[in-house]
């Protein structure tokens, strides 16, 4: 048969499943971008992942002034988070869509057709796998050739198959079933059609030593018999992942080995053999760069994604075809971002190409909402142009002020005894695109009575005038430390008119100081503050105390540079509070089992019932571990009181005195998790003798989501519980508390344990306010501002 020249548009598969891209566990999957199909007349863009929607694709149309409003697809069947758009192939007025995790991850594929250029796209069938097997994951992958439809399935099985379909008569069906000899892990998750020859890859093979396999269609219609390529060098060796991505040529073809950083060169030889030639690898940054990932051929160039080269910022390298047939010294592509200071881009993820016009995508941008690259090639090269985004979606519309729980509902959110004040959804807290939120903390203005509520953002902090709590207002932002990176971990706490802030894993940050008194001249527009200083004896921290009445803030948890107090108490004087001064550290490491890291505490004059530590400056600190008791009042020598572990401790997380100062109530972020209990584990300590804590009861919700922050007012406590919500429970009996209300702003985690860093849902709340108001944070949902109703009876 006659092998038939490619048209000059990237040809290539890369992995969808992202066998070798490492995503950080604080993030959703790289999302907008995660696959792409370019022609002269169309650009498709895959949005497979979206949290709070369906997996969407986003059809473009050429015009001279670039690209027209993009058609929006999703599947017939679609749900949210329901993997479509995860792989795509373009073929004429023909599309085919990938979604690999459908139906609990057997997989489907979803064809769409069209009449002309001009006309919309529609759906004209959906394609099951002939094996419903758990998982399959059929449409990993797929190519297509006029009315032949190739589709990988790499997790059927052992091996993994390729399914070949052929249309005719408007249907399709199952021409042949192809799968390697033996077993061959993820076979089928890469795929490569030229013409007559198909490769196929299988990046997990061999424990991710990976394989590639070729095949030629024969006169009969059928397929060969599939034949491994002997790869050589950094290409085999371990967990290189060889096949990741593949882009075929006329009589060339390209094998992405991203877990080692190469670029396997193959050609063909007499007999349609291929034989590994070449092997290009990372010209910069190979540990973790991630060269190889996506693949694409451009004219005479062939581009190579790195999206984890350069703290996963990613690039991409343009290698141009030379005389004798071999690739020359590359030219790198950058984003358009390359401070190093943002969230990782992940720039490189997958390429395509027409003619004068490329793509390039970054699907981790916005904090893995992600974003495309535009670029036109000119008289002078390559260069950029405009940045493609698709829609966040949003819950929560819906909800109106006054709106009560109804039959245990509020619109979509679970609840019971609660009524919504006001939502402001991340996007109303203004930050970058994308952004989640974390930290919330409070403060009443003495001198004009306003409140405000502080919201921490992965990449600041926005300040919301609550005092008509009906209608609360964005009247600030205070972005991070200039140079620091976004990060998930950001705590605020107040003294007096100052607000403190400190961020975790978050590079040379420093403690943030901030007059909130500057916040009574604000106008109608929010304003971008600055700090009035930056306290630099930390660089990140993962939170901070304040003790409001003797003025000393006790940083936990510090890392990464500066005084780190071992992890301990990193003690500062704010009594001036723009000239805060280190004070002196507390760790305690003295006896076998002892934690010096303290992950939160609660730190006070204490006023309790212990009277030989009254008018003591004490913290009580939850220790991963073990609850710790330690008297902090004189700073050059602070005191261990008491330590204390409990049953099937997993991460002793944070904890708050009740307003008598006796009873103690901690959480551990990591039992629900751990299963080790049957639900989320409040622990009850009677600390009437401070240097003998007792254990007095376990409160074990009804739920089993993972536990965060608590605090109490009066007979309530008010329990921020990840993928449960915000919790309310009577403690009028102080060592036996109850539920009485609660909102569930995460319907859809299904109150399972888990951390909102990665999924959604409660992370704090602050119910100080004197009317009863408790406002809460939620990851992706935004700030609520909510009262218990009707007030429940004791």
């Amino acid at each position: 048969m006659i092998r038939k020249k490619w048209s000059d548009r990237v040809l290539l598969t890369i992995s969808v499943m992202a066998l070798v891209f490492v995503v950080p566990l604080t993030a959703q999957e790289p999302n907008f971008g995660r696959a792409m199909e370019m022609t002269p007349t169309d650009l498709i863009i895959g949005q497979p992942v979206n949290w709070y929607g369906p997996g969407t694709v986003y059809a473009y149309s050429a015009s001279q002034e670039g690209w027209k409003d993009p058609q929006l697809l999703t599947a017939p069947d679609s749900s949210r988070m329901d993997d479509f758009g995860r792989a795509i192939a373009l073929d004429g007025n023909t599309m085919v869509i990938g979604a690999p995790r459908k139906h609990d991850q057997i997989g489907a594929v979803y064809v769409f057709d069209r009449t002309g250029t001009e006309t919309p796209w529609e759906i004209t069938g959906t394609i099951m796998p002939p094996v419903s097997e758990v998982p399959g994951q059929m449409g990993t992958a797929v190519v297509l050739q006029g009315n032949d439809l190739l589709v990988g399935a790499p997790s059927t099985g052992r091996t993994g198959s390729v399914y070949h379909y052929r249309r005719s008569g408007g249907a399709w069906s199952l021409e042949t079933t192809i799968t390697p000899e033996g077993e061959v892990a993820g076979f089928g998750t890469a795929l490569a059609w030229n013409a007559d020859d198909l490769l196929v890859g299988a990046p997990t093979a061999d424990d991710g030593r990976g394989r590639v396999y070729a095949l030629s269609l024969l006169e009969t219609g059928g397929w060969g018999e599939a034949g491994q390529i002997e790869l050589i060098g950094t290409a085999n060796n371990e967990n290189a992942r060889a096949g990741t991505s593949i882009t075929l040529g006329n009589d060339h073809a390209l094998v992405g080995a991203p877990g080692t950083a190469s670029v396997a060169v193959l050609r063909i030889s007499d007999g349609d053999t291929w034989s590994h030639t070449e092997t290009l690898d990372a010209p910069e940054g190979a540990d973790g760069s991630q060269f190889g990932f996506s693949l694409g051929l451009v004219g005479d160039e062939l581009w190579v994604g790195a999206p984890g080269m350069h703290r996963r910022n990613g690039r991409v390298f343009r290698f141009t075809s030379s005389q004798d047939g071999s690739w020359a010294s590359p030219e790198r592509l950058d984003p358009d971002d390359t401070s190093g200071s943002s969230w990782p881009l992940g720039f490189g993820y997958s390429v395509a190409s027409a003619g004068d016009r490329a793509v390039v995508s970054m699907p981790n941008r916005d904090f893995g909402e992600g974003r495309v690259m535009m670029l036109n090639r000119g008289a002078s090269g390559w260069s950029a142009g405009e940045l493609l985004a698709g829609e966040i979606y949003r819950i929560g519309s819906a909800l109106e002020e006054g709106d009560r729980c109804d039959g245990g509902q509020m619109t979509e959110f679970p609840c019971t005894n609660m009524e919504l004040v006001s939502h402001m959804t991340v996007d109303d807290l203004g930050g970058e695109r994308g952004v989640w939120v974390n930290d919330v903390w409070g403060w009443t203005d003495s001198e004009s009575g306003r409140r405000y509520a502080l919201v921490a953002r992965r990449d600041g902090a926005s300040f919301v005038d609550v005092t008509d709590a009906a209608a609360p207002r964005l009247v600030g932002n205070l972005p991070r430390t200039k140079g620091s990176p976004p990060s998930v971990w950001r705590d605020i706490k107040v003294i007096d008119e100052h607000a403190y802030i400190v961020s975790d894993g978050a590079g040379a940050h420093g403690m943030q100081v901030f007059d909130l008194a500057r916040l009574r001249n604000v106008g109608e527009e929010p304003v971008d503050f600055e700090p009035d200083m930056t306290y630099r004896e930390i660089f990140s921290a993962h939170n901070v105390v304040a003790d409001t009445e003797s003025k000393f803030l006790y940083i936990v948890a510090a890392n990464g540079g500066g005084r780190t107090c071992g992890g301990g108490l990193h003690m500062v004087d704010v009594r001036d509070p723009v000239n805060p001064v280190f004070a002196g550290c507390y760790t305690d490491t003295s006896s076998p089992g002892a934690r010096g890291y303290t992950h939160d505490a609660q730190c006070l004059v204490y006023q309790g019932p212990d009277e030989g530590y009254r008018g003591r400056q004490i913290c009580v600190g939850s220790n991963e571990s073990e609850l710790n008791i330690a008297d902090v009042t004189d700073k050059s020598n602070p005191v261990t009181v008491a330590r204390m572990s409990y049953p099937n401790v997993a991460y002793a997380h944070q904890g708050w005195f009740d307003e008598e100062q006796r009873y103690f109530y901690m959480n551990d972020e990591a039992d629900e998790l751990s299963g080790t209990v049957e639900g989320t584990r409040t622990l009850v300590w009677d600390l009437i003798e401070l240097d003998d804590p007792v254990l007095a009861n376990e409160y074990i919700a009804p739920v089993k989501a993972s536990d965060h922050n608590l605090y109490v007012v009066g007979d309530r406590m008010y329990q921020s519980n990840y993928g449960s919500g915000l919790r309310v429970l009577d403690i009028s009996d102080r060592a036996n508390p109850y539920e009485v209300a609660f909102f569930d702003s995460a319907p859809y985690n299904n109150n399972d344990p888990g951390h909102s860093s990665s999924q959604s849902g409660a992370w704090s709340n602050y119910p100080f306010f004197e009317d009863g108001l408790v406002i809460f944070t939620s990851v992706r949902e935004g700030l609520f501002i909510m009262k218990v109703s009707p007030p429940p009876v004791s």
